[in-house]
């Protein structure tokens, strides 16, 4: 974004004092001032001369590196290289990140409302208006984690595909999938193992059916756990990355500590934009929590330049570009301030990418950074709502999206509505809650 061109710019300048103070005090000092500049510029992170990370020999290359889809690139000017700025201290203290979220499937007429009052930049279309939520258990009432559900007309083409989350429960929209308004029933397939039942979907009644699958098992006493953070490392995200590590880094400690304890992995997505150094970096699943961290702390906020960033792309690799466990509370956790590039040819598509969620049985839940603005919330809000996620957003001083944290939002939720805790202490309880959910808690 243009505030991080004028942090380049500063740096540009002193850069340029500094220079000319070396070649004065050169002329003085002789051949002392170069060793003087060299030590200082070998701890500039990623300058000249500078060393390698102390954990780079230990962490595992990323899976991927994806730049620009073929016949793009070649259309790309070269990037030119900048000054970096500053690394920010890791021990440097700071105010906790404080954050809010709203469920729009629990108040689902104000969400219909939100929509319809939109007038911000454009997003891709999703008509949800016409929506249906369905619950599978076992004879028990023991909600089933994973089963497979899908959908068919008459003339049985499947129309529908997807997999039950937490609380044994996934969600359809007909109108979305275009399925004809005189298609009035729909048959419904679930299947989980060698086991299987079928049902039927009347349209205009229920918006919430329940189907029991008999002798289905329900989740293990240690059930599977993934957690990936698909991280904005564009520039704009330079003046809260440090503190949002920082948070991460804390969180999946505290994840890493719930009892009873789950068969936990993380995974990351870093992602930036085309003409950048990369577009996405994807390191897959690991049970090592102090090696995810090491992982997460590697990653630098640059690039950018515009607004909307390669967002399509990261949430492509995030759904589908990671090893998901089989049977799994599996759980994405986006932290951006900035909606995707919506004119990119040859391009991934988020809304796609949100109904391949739901086929892979994957929760999408948004951290809105600071400075997220009308059509960052109206895409992110989308994603959550149509992978039954809630949507989350950092919260500041009155009036303000940015700066120090507060109570407040200027984004389109009811203050009613959410209530407002550190960051850290919301996500842990969202995993905690899912958990519950996936173990038959109401």
């Amino acid at each position: 974004m243009n505030r991080t061109r004028s942090y380049l710019s500063l740096a540009l300048v002193g850069g340029v004092v500094l220079a000319l103070f070396g070649i004065a005090a050169l002329s003085i000092m002789g051949g002392k001032v170069s060793t003087v500049f060299t030590a200082i510029n070998s701890g500039l992170d990623g300058g000249p001369g500078s060393a390698p990370a102390p954990y780079a020999a230990e962490a595992p290359q990323p899976l991927s590196e994806v730049g620009a889809p073929a016949g793009v690139a070649a259309m790309q000017p070269t990037p030119v290289a900048a000054p970096q700025p500053p690394v920010i201290d890791q021990q440097q203290p700071a105010t906790p990140l404080k954050a809010g979220q709203v469920d729009d499937n629990a108040d689902f007429a104000a969400y219909l409302a939100y929509l319809s009052s939109y007038h911000g930049p454009p997003a891709r279309p999703v008509d949800v208006s016409e929506r249906y939520i369905l619950s599978v258990t076992n004879q028990h009432q023991q909600p089933i984690l994973d089963a497979r559900v899908r959908l068919f007309d008459a003339q049985q083409q499947q129309l529908f595909d997807g997999r039950t989350v937490a609380g044994g429960k996934t969600i359809v929209f007909p109108r979305a999938f275009g399925i004809a308004q005189q298609l009035g029933t729909l048959r419904v397939l679930i299947e989980k193992g060698n086991r299987s039942v079928q049902g039927t979907l009347t349209r205009g009644q229920d918006s919430s059916l329940s189907f029991v699958l008999p002798d289905a098992e329900p989740l293990p006493a240690t059930p599977h756990l993934d957690v990936l953070f698909l991280l904005d490392a564009t520039g704009s995200m330079g003046d809260e990355i440090s503190q949002i590590q920082k948070t991460l880094a804390s969180i999946a400690e505290r994840i890493d500590q719930i009892e009873p304890r789950p068969e936990l992995r993380f995974g990351l997505v870093a992602y930036r934009d085309r003409g950048d150094d990369y577009v996405t970096r994807v390191y897959d699943f690991t049970p090592d929590v102090a090696m995810f961290q090491e992982l997460l702390a590697s990653v630098r906020a640059d690039g950018g330049g515009d607004t909307p960033e390669s967002l399509n792309e990261g949430l492509h690799q995030a759904v589908q570009g990671v090893n998901w466990s089989e049977d799994a509370v599996r759980l994405v956790f986006l932290v951006a301030d900035a909606p995707p590039h919506l004119d990119y040819p040859q391009d991934y598509d988020y809304v796609r990418e949100a109904r391949q969620a739901v086929a892979e049985g994957v929760k999408i839940y948004p951290i809105a950074a600071s400075n997220s603005e009308d059509q960052a919330e109206y895409v992110f809000r989308q994603l959550a709502q149509q992978t039954l996620a809630h949507f989350i957003f950092l919260t500041y001083e009155a009036g303000q999206n940015a700066g120090t944290p507060g109570d407040t939002t200027t984004h389109n939720v009811d203050p009613a509505a959410f209530t407002v805790e550190r960051l850290d202490d919301l996500v842990v309880q969202v995993v905690e809650r899912e958990l519950a959910l996936a173990r038959g808690a109401s």
